[in-house]
């Protein structure tokens, strides 16, 4: 299986003016695509090719760049044409900063990225030495490279196996922590300091009392990427443990489905401003995006369960299947514990949750690999006698799955 990914890096050191008018050109190339897709109603990228390909002459640039240009406007149109169908309202595309993307005629020599800009000059992009790092790793190949206005982006790719499966572990997302794990173990991660920055980037944003509209949505946004790097930087760091412990342990990574989960905390619904704001912040995708290309990465397989097959996953027991309920209002010491009637226990919500996603993921796993390569097998022959019919039989494993 091939395996996908980029790393990002700063620029080392500022990229020379003919980089930046490079860049400059990719980008009007792209507009001009785009033009040419939207007056003809071309999305396709052989049908745009050979509607843009001549109009671009223009530019005096490497004609791999006009190709990927090109493709980049396709890419760019396609997406529009679909939010289109899906009802969305959309404005006319257009790039408004200097990008460069290309997949073709670069290389990596002395530590930098090598670029042709045209009548056979070349120029070179230093690398840091965790790109270095990365791309220097057994059986990884650069793809691609995307230079903005902030720095440098590498597609790189491997060929990977998946690991041998011996297990399952569940992920549960919440507010303040982030829970995964099945029956023999379960680990918290605490993620409260994500709350913390949340909380004090609205305080701040708050605080602003300029009157220009403008400068406060300036300082808004920068203080808002701000948040999200950190953000992300946190989820980082406990995506790359729980893959790292999946892989180790021939395990396989099972998500509950939460698309729509923004509804639930709408104005209207008899929540307080102060909670919307803090579960409408929360990146409950990030952490599933992160998980998910380090777990290609490194083979490890990834199950994303339908609301339909995680119904009742906080509130049945994962022992007995039982309704469980809920603590007393005021009882301090069960907070955040249900209480099963059937086993006398008390159990932390978290971990039933857990418990129940890694239970019904196995489950989605083993009926999607099969414990059989065949559902029929033969009797194998014995004697001399070649005349002996084949008794057919059903493989058991499969009626197992199957009930």
């Amino acid at each position: 299986m091939l395996a996908r990914k980029a790393v990002k890096q700063r620029f080392v050191a500022h990229p020379s003016q003919a980089i930046e008018r490079l860049m400059e050109s990719f980008r009007l190339m792209c507009n001009d695509a785009i033009r040419i897709g939207l007056a003809n109603d071309a999305s396709s990228l052989k049908r745009l090719s050979t509607l843009a390909y001549g109009e671009l002459k223009e530019y005096r640039v490497p004609s791999y760049y006009k190709l990927c240009a090109i493709s980049k406007a396709a890419g760019i149109l396609a997406a529009r044409k679909k939010s289109i169908k899906r009802g969305f309202a959309t404005k006319k595309p257009y790039l408004s900063n200097p990008v460069l993307v290309s997949c073709y005629g670069f290389g990596i020599e002395d530590r930098s990225l090598v670029m042709p800009i045209g009548n056979r000059r070349f120029e070179k992009i230093p690398l840091n030495p965790h790109t270095l790092e990365v791309i220097s790793q057994p059986g990884v190949k650069v793809r691609s490279f995307t230079l903005t206005e902030n720095g440098v982006s590498l597609c790189i790719a491997k060929q990977v196996e998946h690991v041998h499966v011996q297990g399952i572990i569940g992920i549960d997302r919440n507010l303040r922590n982030v829970t995964t794990g099945n029956a023999e173990r379960v680990t918290y991660y605490d993620v409260s300091k994500a709350v913390e920055i949340l909380e004090n980037t609205r305080s701040v944003i708050r605080s602003f009392k300029r009157n220009d509209a403008r400068i406060r949505r300036k300082i808004a946004a920068k203080y808002g990427r701000r948040r999200q790097e950190r953000i992300r930087q946190i989820l980082n760091l406990v995506s790359k443990h729980i893959v790292k412990g999946a892989k180790i342990n021939g395990q396989a990574i099972a998500f509950e489905e939460i698309k729509g989960i923004r509804k639930l905390y709408r104005r209207g619904n008899g929540q307080g401003r102060s909670f919307r704001g803090r579960m409408n912040s929360w990146p409950f995708q990030e952490l599933e995006r992160q998980v998910e290309y380090k777990a290609a990465w490194d083979g490890v397989p990834i199950v994303t369960l339908s609301a339909r097959e995680t119904m009742g996953t906080t509130m049945d027991c994962p022992r007995c299947g039982e309704r469980l309920q809920l603590a007393a209002r005021g009882d301090a010491e069960h907070h955040r514990q249900l209480w099963c009637k059937s086993c006398g226990r008390w159990e932390d919500r978290d971990v039933v949750a857990v418990m129940n996603i890694s239970r019904r993921g196995w489950v989605r796993f083993a009926q999607s690999k099969g414990e059989a390569g065949e559902a029929v097998k033969g009797n194998p022959r014995t004697g001399s006698s070649s005349a002996e019919p084949a008794i057919l039989r059903v493989d058991a494993s499969k009626l197992h799955l199957q009930a």
